[in-house]
């Protein structure tokens, strides 16, 4: 990806179960200095947005637009399309929100929305993703988990995830059910947070390429280290952290791969397996290029994989799989088609 990757307007989802805290971090995010110039498009069941004007009391309404009636995985997909297209495709450069923020309602899977922010043609023009932050509550957090498949997809799938309510909670309930986020995606943050009050910095800027440096960052986006240290604690790749609907897999290879032969295959997996795959995030070690090679999807939907510069260490191959069970299947093809790709040596 080039450096006009940073012309694009990043988009930020704030995604959570009900009750969660969602508007309530939104709205003091936006009275923070770096949200200047945020724009906010606010998803809501119902005639009459409650979300929408509880925000507006902290930033102008003509930047706060609401989604009624529908939910932005389904029937609002159009009306968001059209919202962001609207937001992006002014006269003026200086009329384009230097970020937007995406609040989904508590019921929304967020997968869908992602695989319509990465596929519209329309909309990669424009925008780029830039993190998806989940709010997950102190106090029914745990029983969220266990009984709504929705709430563990909204925390999988997440770059950063929030504990709200603190205050509300003891500090072992707060340490179980971070404990909880820790094992379902290792490698997304988890942040303690009381009445939305969190630093924007903590949020924002997860995608791939660093705002501050200028330039791709794989150790931060992929936080590989962190799926090392919890799921390949005793070497066996296959080793999820599994919470009751969804898991996470790490797959390496140490070896240089012939991408031409990788790619086919790991597009016929990709494509027999989507309905369970959640998200993919990888980079690969070939044996035609010393640069690193970036591949990131959602389900059946791949950004065309992208060359940059540097390795954040020794180069290998590290593909992170999220995803509903029956993705460990997945996870041991794509093993199995690195180490049958691996380029023979000269």
């Amino acid at each position: 990806m080039t450096g006009g990757s940073f012309d694009k307007t990043p988009v930020s989802i704030v995604t959570g179960f009900l009750g969660s805290g969602k508007t309530t971090l939104i709205s003091a995010l936006l009275k923070q200095p770096d949200m200047t110039g945020t724009a906010v498009i606010v998803n809501e069941f119902g005639a009459v947005g409650i979300d929408d004007a509880i925000i507006s009391e902290v930033v102008d309404r003509k930047d706060v637009l609401l989604l009624a009636n529908g939910c932005l995985c389904c029937t609002a997909g159009d009306d968001l399309t059209e919202t962001l297209c609207g937001l992006t495709s002014v006269p003026s450069a200086q009329d384009v929100p230097r970020r937007i923020v995406i609040e989904t309602t508590g019921l929304a899977d967020p997968v869908p929305l992602l695989h319509r922010l990465m596929g519209d043609p329309r909309l990669r023009q424009s925008i780029r993703l830039d993190s998806i932050v989940a709010t997950l509550d102190a106090i029914n957090g745990l029983a969220n988990l266990d009984g709504q498949p929705v709430a563990s997809r909204q925390l999988a799938v997440a770059d950063r995830r929030l504990i709200t309510k603190a205050d509300l909670a003891d500090d072992g309930q707060i340490e179980a059910l971070a404990g909880r986020l820790r094992a379902l995606n290792p490698g997304a943050n988890v942040a303690i947070v009381a009445h939305g009050q969190i630093a924007a910095s903590q949020l924002f800027g997860a995608s791939l390429y660093d705002p501050k440096l200028g330039r791709a960052d794989i150790g931060r986006w992929l936080e590989v280290e962190a799926y090392r240290t919890q799921i390949l604690g005793d070497g066996d790749h296959n080793h999820p952290a599994h919470d009751q609907s969804v898991g996470t897999w790490l797959v390496e290879e140490t070896r240089p791969v012939v991408w031409s032969a990788l790619s086919s295959r790991l597009r016929s997996i990709v494509d027999r397996f989507g309905d369970v795959l959640l998200r993919m995030k990888g980079v690969i070690w070939t044996d035609d290029d010393p640069r690193p090679l970036v591949v990131h999807g959602v389900q059946r939907l791949f950004h065309r994989p992208v060359r940059i510069e540097h390795w954040p260490a020794e180069p290998r191959t590290s593909i992170v799989l999220i995803g509903d069970k029956g993705a460990e299947k997945a996870a041991d093809l794509i093993s199995e088609a690195l180490a049958q790709a691996v380029a023979k040596p000269n």
